[in-house]
C-alpha cells in the first residue's frame, strides 16, 4: 500500500476531472513588441568520441528572431539564450529518448541572413529577421555547456555563472551521452532516430507567450561498424516541431494531448496503441517536458480490475555529468486509489521530499509501455506534479484500455 499511496493525490477522478483534450501544437503569434527566437536548422552533428559503452555527441544549430524587435544575446550574463539537445529513436513502434546534454551558453549573435530580411544589430542582440549559427563542436565545447537543472524553462531564468561547475574528465561530459547498443546498426534495423534541440531564453519562454515555437526537430542517420557511430542527416529541419511530431507525422495514429498545468509551460503525452493480432494490445506512452518548470512526477491509468496486464517497460534517460538528479526509474504501481477499484502506473518521490527525486524535468521524455487483453477506448490518463503550489495533477484524453 506505501507505493500505492503515491498516487493518492493524482487519482481523485470523479465529477471534478477536466479533460485536457490534443491541442494545436502550431506556435502561438508573439506578442506585439516580442522577439520569438527559434531552431531554424539542425545543420550538422559532432561524433566526440566513446567510453564505458556509451558515446557522446552534439548537434549544430541555427537559431533566428522571427519577432518584431531585438533579442538579447549578452555574455557573461543571464541575458542570453541557452540550448539543449536531445536524441530519440522510433524503433518497433516505440519512440524513446536515447540521451540528453547540459545547456550551450550562449555569447554572441552573428546576425545571418538565413530566415530572410536581416535587420542586424550589435553581437549583444540578435536583429529582427536574423540568424545565429552555432557548430556541433562550439555546441560540445565544455566550458560553455551549464547544467540543465538550473534553467527555468518557463520563464527562461538562470542563474550566470552557472552554480553547479563539476570538472570536466571524459569525452563524455556534458554532452549527449547515448548508449551504443541503442544506436549500433547491426542491433537496430529499421529504426529511425531523430535529434531535437531547443533554445531558453529570459525574453522568450512560456510565461511571456512567445516560447512554445523553441524546439525543433531533424531526422538523424547513422552507420557505421565501431562506436561512436557517424551520424548524418535524412531531409530539412523541421521547424517548430518537437520530437514527439516527428513521431505523428510517420504514424497519424499517434495522438498527442497538452498537459496544462496553471501558470506553467507545458507537457504533452503521445500515445499510441498496437493490436497485436492474438487478442493483446500493446500501449505505448510517451510523457515529453517542453518546458514545465513543475515537472511529473507520475502517471496513472484506471483500468478495469480483471485486465491481464503484462509485458510493463519503463524508459527514461539518465541525468549525467554531476546533475544532482536520481538515476532510478519510477516505481510501477497497480492497485486500488481512492475510488477506484485499480490504477496502474509509474510515480517517483516529491522535489519537496527530495530535490534530488527523479521527477521528469523540462526538455526530456520518458516512456512506458505495457500489453493488455483489452482494446482502446478513449480514456483519462492522470500526469502528476513534481514540484510547486497548485492542482497536485492534471489529466488528459488519451487511449486506454477498455
Amino acid at each position: 500500500m506505501i507505493r500505492i499511496r503515491l498516487l493518492l493525490p493524482l487519482l481523485v477522478l470523479g465529477a471534478a476531472l477536466t479533460a485536457i483534450v490534443a491541442a494545436d501544437l502550431r506556435a502561438r503569434a508573439p506578442q506585439a513588441g516580442a522577439p520569438d527566437l527559434i531552431v531554424a536548422d539542425i545543420p550538422d552533428a559532432y561524433e566526440w568520441g566513446t567510453s564505458g559503452g556509451m558515446s557522446a555527441y552534439t548537434f549544430a544549430t541555427t537559431s533566428c528572431n522571427l519577432g518584431t524587435v531585438p533579442l538579447s544575446w549578452v555574455s557573461n550574463t543571464n541575458q542570453h539564450p541557452v540550448i539543449g539537445g536531445n536524441l530519440f529513436r522510433l524503433k518497433d513502434g516505440v519512440l524513446e529518448q536515447l540521451g540528453t546534454s547540459w545547456v550551450k551558453h550562449g555569447f554572441t549573435a552573428l546576425n545571418g541572413t538565413l530566415c530572410g530580411n536581416c535587420q542586424p544589430t550589435a553581437g549583444d542582440s540578435l536583429g529582427v529577421m536574423c540568424s545565429d549559427p552555432y557548430s556541433a563542436s562550439l555546441n560540445g565545447y565544455w566550458s560553455y555547456l551549464g547544467p540543465r537543472s538550473e534553467i527555468n524553462a518557463y520563464d527562461g531564468y538562470f542563474p550566470y555563472p552557472p552554480i553547479l561547475d563539476p570538472p570536466t574528465n571524459s569525452v563524455l561530459d556534458r554532452r549527449i551521452q547515448v548508449p551504443n547498443v541503442d544506436v549500433d546498426p547491426a542491433l537496430n534495423a529499421g529504426a529511425r532516430y531523430f535529434a531535437e534541440c531547443q533554445y531558453v531564453h529570459p525574453e522568450d519562454n512560456a510565461l511571456l507567450g512567445n516560447g512554445e515555437n523553441n524546439v525543433s526537430y531533424r531526422e538523424v542517420t547513422i552507420s557505421g561498424s565501431t562506436p561512436p557511430f557517424n551520424l548524418g542527416f535524412v531531409g530539412a529541419t523541421v521547424r517548430e516541431k518537437m520530437a514527439i511530431e516527428a513521431w505523428q507525422a510517420i504514424d497519424p495514429q499517434v495522438s498527442i494531448a497538452k498537459v496544462q498545468f496553471p501558470n506553467d509551460g507545458s507537457m504533452f503525452v503521445a500515445s499510441r496503441v498496437y493490436d497485436q493480432g492474438n487478442g493483446t494490445w500493446k500501449y505505448v506512452y510517451v510523457l515529453y517536458n517542453r518546458d514545465s518548470d513543475r515537472g511529473a512526477r507520475g502517471l496513472g491509468i484506471p483500468v478495469d480490475v480483471n485486465t491481464m496486464i503484462s509485458n510493463r517497460t519503463f524508459r527514461d534517460v539518465d541525468h549525467h555529468s554531476g546533475e544532482p538528479i536520481q538515476t532510478t526509474d519510477w516505481v510501477e504501481l497497480d492497485g486500488p486509489v481512492s475510488t477506484f477499484p485499480r490504477v496502474i502506473g509509474w510515480a517517483c518521490g516529491k522535489y519537496s521530499s527530495d530535490p534530488s527525486n527523479p521527477g521528469l524535468r523540462w526538455g526530456n521524455a520518458l516512456t512506458v509501455t505495457f500489453v493488455a487483453d483489452t482494446p482502446p477506448v478513449t480514456g483519462q490518463m492522470a500526469v502528476l506534479a513534481f514540484r510547486g503550489s497548485g492542482p497536485a495533477y492534471q489529466v488528459v484524453t488519451t487511449n486506454v484500455p477498455q
